[in-house]
């Protein structure tokens, strides 16, 4: 009997579970990786990328907008959301439009290459001193200028489909659609496992990873200890207390900066939403965080690739550096799982200068 699938679209998913055996010498308890680098487009971000568009084409979406017959997709992004949304847009016949942060990725960025070949817009998107004076901009600490361009990105979204009718903004880091779509990552988590997580966690962007697969696990019945990962000193939506590096409950909290840059920039829709994170912390996810610089993680990457045969990104180095110090305070028989969350490739323009970007 013949077998075939009809698009690009059936391939997201159902990604292997591996279990790491040699960085992880030594370790009692078991640490597994979900190969989300074998999605189509090449990350983890393709889960998401077709729940939110396929909520678009139902008008779920914050303001009940349809995503029509030949419309327009758009979000601003600087990692792998925007050639994942590019992808699941191409197969579905819809314009992707992809807001870029100016000031926080190169130009040659083989990501923004990837999106362009699908067949997206690139559009840099305005400075921060589009939406507010020079004055304002020159008061802001270095944390809150880096967050400003990603602000003005959102703006840039906002007003885009604010002006369009035929432009529905998929909104990542508010759209509930982010983390609906990646429960079917802890689904499957679950069965790969028989329902035995005694520790999951991930690096934490929007959030849509940690909350969705969290989630779908409390949903069966379990109730791992969770962790997060963030990059040392880029932190844009979590702020840490002085000098922490694994920070405990209490030693971490939703980004003070956030809502006054939001107020500066009159980004609306953010005034009156809350947060995938803001929600995520809300529900008590996750318990413990790590904090994980671009060395520490691109080492672990290099590792992953010549002792697993793992070509994967530093983000996903990050993840089992973290995945491996919670290990180590494990048992045998016990099981810790993370993401391997892209492939290396996308990143060889700027090696070794990669940055860890969630």
């Amino acid at each position: 009997m013949t077998k075939y699938i009809e698009n690009m679209l059936q391939q997201i998913g159902n990604t292997p579970l591996i279990k790491l055996t040699k960085v992880a010498k030594g370790i009692k308890a078991n640490v597994f990786v979900k190969l989300e680098l074998l999605n189509p487009s090449g990350s983890y971000k393709d889960r998401m990328a077709i729940s939110m568009v396929e909520a678009a084409e139902k008008g779920l979406t914050w303001n009940g907008k349809k995503l029509s017959a030949h419309g327009v997709v758009c979000d601003a992004s600087s990692g792998n959301t925007a050639p994942a949304l590019a992808f699941v847009c191409a197969v579905k016949g819809y314009q992707a439009k992809i807001g870029i942060y100016k000031s926080l990725v190169r130009k040659d960025d083989i990501r923004l290459k990837i999106t362009r070949i699908y067949g997206a817009d690139v559009i840099p998107c305005p400075s921060p001193t589009d939406y507010m004076s020079a004055s304002e901009w020159k008061k802001l600490s270095k944390e809150e200028k880096d967050l400003s361009w990603v602000i003005a990105g959102k703006k840039w979204a906002f007003d885009l489909e604010k002006n369009d009718p035929s432009v529905v903004w998929v909104d990542q880091i508010y759209n509930k659609y982010n983390y609906i779509g990646q429960m079917s990552m802890g689904y499957e988590i679950y069965e790969q496992l028989d329902g035995k997580i005694d520790a999951w966690g991930c690096s934490i962007g929007s959030g849509g990873t940690m909350l969705g697969v969290s989630l779908a696990l409390k949903e069966k019945g379990v109730a791992p200890l969770t962790f997060g990962v963030v990059p040392f000193k880029t932190e844009v939506y979590i702020q840490f207390k002085k000098g922490v590096k694994e920070a405990g409950k209490n030693d971490f909290w939703f980004s003070n900066a956030h809502q006054k840059l939001v107020g500066l920039m009159n980004l609306e829709k953010w005034q009156t939403e809350k947060s995938i994170i803001e929600e995520m912390f809300d529900r008590g996810y996750p318990e413990k965080m790590f904090r994980i610089t671009d060395e520490e993680a691109r080492n672990m990457a290099n590792r992953l690739a010549q002792e697993e045969g793992i070509w994967c990104g530093i983000s996903s180095g990050a993840n089992v550096l973290a995945a491996l110090k919670i290990a180590k305070k494990l048992d045998y028989g016990q099981n810790v799982v993370t993401v391997i969350v892209d492939r290396r490739d996308r990143y060889l323009g700027e090696y070794l200068h990669e940055t860890y970007v969630v």
